[in-house]
């Protein structure tokens, strides 16, 4: 699972790839209970009482997020959140997911403004109650 998930925190994830990392978790976890097609066992998630992988990584996405904007304000990646381009013009079509997007539909899955978040982030064992708790509402 650590090895799957190294880094998973910084990805904005789109559909396909969410399927294909539930598909690839639900293929180990068979394979550590002995589970083969033949046995027709259609959810072993409530054998094994793991979450989907989608939530697993937006967890460790919103730990990321706390860590982060704890930083202090001269931190690269603290910089990063708040940067942005203003002579740049983008190609045509649908812009590309980023991870600033992806974490504010997070934060809008708990009902949280990033002006929250930055507040909130700075009480880590809030942070960590509210982080668990997004995880453990929307699976």
């Amino acid at each position: 699972m650590s090895t799957m998930l190294y880094s998973a925190e910084l990805w904005p994830l789109t559909i396909p790839q969410k399927i294909k990392l539930d598909a690839a978790h639900n293929k180990f976890q068979r394979r550590l209970l002995g589970i083969t097609w033949k046995d027709k066992v259609h959810n072993i998630r409530n054998q094994t009482k793991l979450q989907r992988m989608d939530l697993i990584i937006k967890e460790r996405r919103l730990r990321w997020l706390g860590h982060v904007l704890r930083m202090e304000d001269d931190r690269i990646p603290k910089q990063a959140t708040r940067w942005k381009m203003d002579s740049c013009t983008r190609r045509a079509g649908r812009p590309r997911s980023n991870w600033i997007d992806t974490v504010s539909r997070d934060l809008k899955s708990i009902s949280m403004a990033w002006e929250d978040a930055e507040q909130a982030a700075v009480d880590r064992e809030d942070w960590r109650r509210r982080v668990a708790q997004c995880v453990f509402d929307t699976g």
